[in-house]
This record gives structure tokens, C-alpha cells and sequence, in this order.
């Protein structure tokens, strides 16, 4: 049996502003014995992992460490899942993200230029992101950056799937995304390499995405000009289907389903 993820204070003194959080992202604000929980700390929101008190909890920061080094520094269009999104002259597409995760490769193509809307369906995921990214655009506002970037191209979508897209069909319409970017959780073979414990937090917490075969058709059909979705190298194609091309990466491929070209320029 599985019970929803609380999120708690880590000290007293933050009961208040953590049940306040747990009522804005419509998460228990009382412990319900699940494995898995959220945490309001003085650094921000962390999920710990109850059973395994050995890992650290997992945390997103996109102001410090090396995931800010990749937005300062990386993001071009050398990036495997810039190059597979697309950059065209003067053209910068609108993505969603619809398997957003930790958010990283979505803000990738957000450094890039792009703007871009995340989308995750796993509540707890969906609080910890959203805050992250929160924290991400209050900082830069703090320093002085009206016009960081990703105050205008980073954007969420309330909690949710492409698989329930009467639930988002407003947001869709008014964002009328040029592309969609998938990356579903891939099943973990017994035998394979251990994986890093922050994907093993995840692969525990969500499960692999069972129904990622429908996703494809589903973005296909939202989409105006492609979809991206990223695989492990040796993956079988999602949902069968061969895409119009491929980018390759040391572990992994994006797979680049083509409908129609994007526009010369924006809008």
C-alpha cells in the first residue's frame, strides 16, 4: 500500500511555513507513513528517503554548484538536447516539458533561449521542482536581475500528464507549443550498472513510466512542429514508432519526431 508524500517541517520553527507550503502544493501536512518525505529545512525544500537513511536527502538548487555552473556556462547549442529541440535563425521554439523531473534538461533549452513550461505529474516531484525554481527566479530578482532569463522562459504547469490533458487543455491551447520533450523513466534491468543514488530516490519514489508508450501519440497530437524523446542508447523506440532523426550522446539518444518545420522567425 502506498501513501501520499507529506511535506513536513524539519525543525518547529518552521511547522507554520511548512504547512502553508503543504496547502499550496495540496500535499499532507501530517505524516502519513510514507517512505518518502518532504522536508522544509532553512536551505529550502529536500526529500528524504526514510528507508534509507544512509542517502542523502535529495535537494534542488539552481543558484549554486554545478547545476548552476551548466546554466552560467553550458546550455549552447553543443548541448545533445538543444541540438535535438532545434534552434532555427532568429527562432527560438516554445517546449513543454512534459516529463519535467528535476528540471534539468528543460532548463537547458531554457538557457538556450527557448521558453519553456514543465510539466510533472508525481505531486511530490511537482512541490520539489516548483520550489526550486521559485527560489531560482527570487534570487536573481534579489541580485539585481530583472531580466535573468529564467524569469521570462522558465514557466509551471500545475501537476499533471499529457495522458490527462483535458485537465491542462486551457494551458495547452494558450501556450501552443511548437515541441514536446519527453523523457519517461526507463525500467532499470537487474543487471546494469548502479544507477546514481538521486535517480535511485526517484526510480523508488515514481517507478518507471509504465504507460510511456501512450505519451508519445499524446504529444504528437499537442505538438505543432515536433517531439523530442530522450532514451537510453540501446532502448527500443518509444511506442515502436521510427523517428524522423537521431541525436547521440555517450549514454543516451534523443529521438527527433518531425511534423512539419519550424516557422523562419518568431512571431
Amino acid at each position: 500500500m502506498s501513501f501520499p508524500v507529506p511535506l513536513l517541517a524539519a525543525e518547529p520553527e518552521l511547522q507554520a511555513a511548512a504547512a502553508a507550503l503543504a496547502s499550496e502544493y495540496q500535499l499532507p501536512a501530517t505524516d502519513t507513513g510514507a517512505d518518502f518525505l518532504l522536508e522544509l529545512t532553512r536551505e529550502g525544500l529536500q526529500l528524504r528517503w526514510r528507508s534509507k537513511p544512509e542517502y542523502q536527502p535529495l535537494t534542488l538548487d539552481y543558484t549554486r554548484g554545478k547545476q548552476a555552473w551548466r546554466q552560467q556556462l553550458g546550455g549552447g547549442k553543443q548541448e545533445a538536447v538543444v541540438r535535438a529541440v532545434g534552434l532555427g535563425k532568429g527562432f527560438r521554439p516554445r517546449v513543454i516539458d512534459a516529463t519535467a523531473g528535476l528540471g534539468r534538461d528543460g532548463l537547458m533549452l531554457a538557457h538556450a533561449g527557448c521558453e519553456v513550461w514543465l510539466l510533472e505529474r508525481n505531486p511530490a516531484i511537482h512541490a520539489l521542482l516548483e520550489h526550486a525554481i521559485v527560489h531560482l527566479q527570487q534570487f536573481h530578482l534579489e541580485q539585481g536581475h530583472a531580466e535573468h532569463w529564467s524569469c521570462h522562459r522558465v514557466h509551471m504547469l500545475p501537476p499533471g500528464s499529457l495522458l490527462n490533458a483535458a485537465d491542462i487543455q486551457e494551458q495547452l491551447l494558450a501556450i501552443a507549443p511548437h515541441t514536446i520533450y519527453l523523457d519517461p523513466m526507463f525500467p532499470e534491468k537487474e543487471k546494469s550498472a548502479a544507477v546514481k543514488k538521486e535517480m535511485q530516490i526517484l526510480q523508488h519514489l515514481v517507478g518507471a513510466d509504465l504507460d510511456a508508450d501512450s505519451l508519445l501519440p499524446a504529444a504528437l497530437a499537442v505538438a505543432s512542429c515536433r517531439v523530442v524523446v530522450k532514451r537510453p542508447a540501446r532502448a527500443p523506440f518509444l511506442a515502436g514508432q521510427t523517428p524522423s532523426s537521431q541525436i547521440a550522446s555517450k549514454k543516451h539518444r534523443f529521438d527527433v519526431y518531425i511534423k512539419q518545420a519550424y516557422p523562419r522567425t518568431t512571431a
